[in-house]
């Protein structure tokens, strides 16, 4: 008689296979900031992770040449797939200040030195984002009024 099969192995949950990249920027979110990093980066070559939990932002992301890992980054497992303590840098694009705390609080924990840039939709959340250990966080607004003020300095006559 044939011997029995081996089982077969269970299967690693979806998209939560560990990255093997080192040196890598990890962008959390592929929404409208996320994927502007994304091709920036991209464009310069750099190997790039995403993170991401809506199916026609992790096409995108894949599209551009990115790894991705399909779920919420703020869940710990999914943030620790993705490589963090070999990482060059950690982007949170996401707009929800609480998600995007909870990935900046967790990142920090794994990664003591890895530059944290962060996306804030208001003054409390950039003081909120910057206690929990992002290295910098920007505000839209802001950057927005800062860009047309350097413009009208760059045409005074």
């Amino acid at each position: 008689p044939m011997p029995e099969p081996e089982p077969e192995p269970e299967p690693e949950p979806a998209g939560l296979t560990p990255t093997e990249l080192s040196d890598h920027d990890i962008i959390v979110g592929h929404g409208r900031v996320g994927s502007l990093v994304a091709a920036g980066l991209r464009a310069l070559g750099r190997p790039v992770l995403v993170i991401e939990d809506q199916g026609a932002a992790l096409e995108a992301a894949r599209a551009l040449g990115c790894e991705v890992i399909e779920g919420n980054a703020a869940d710990p497992e999914v943030l620790a797939a993705a490589g963090l303590p070999v990482a060059r840098r950690l982007f949170v694009t996401v707009p929800e200040a609480f998600e995007a705390g909870q990935v900046v609080q967790q990142a920090r924990a794994a990664a003591p030195t890895l530059p944290i840039l962060a996306r804030a939709h208001s003054e409390q959340a950039v003081s909120h984002l910057g206690g929990l250990g992002a290295t910098l966080t920007v505000m839209g607004e802001r950057e927005i009024a800062n860009r047309m003020l350097e413009a009208t300095a760059a045409h005074r006559p």
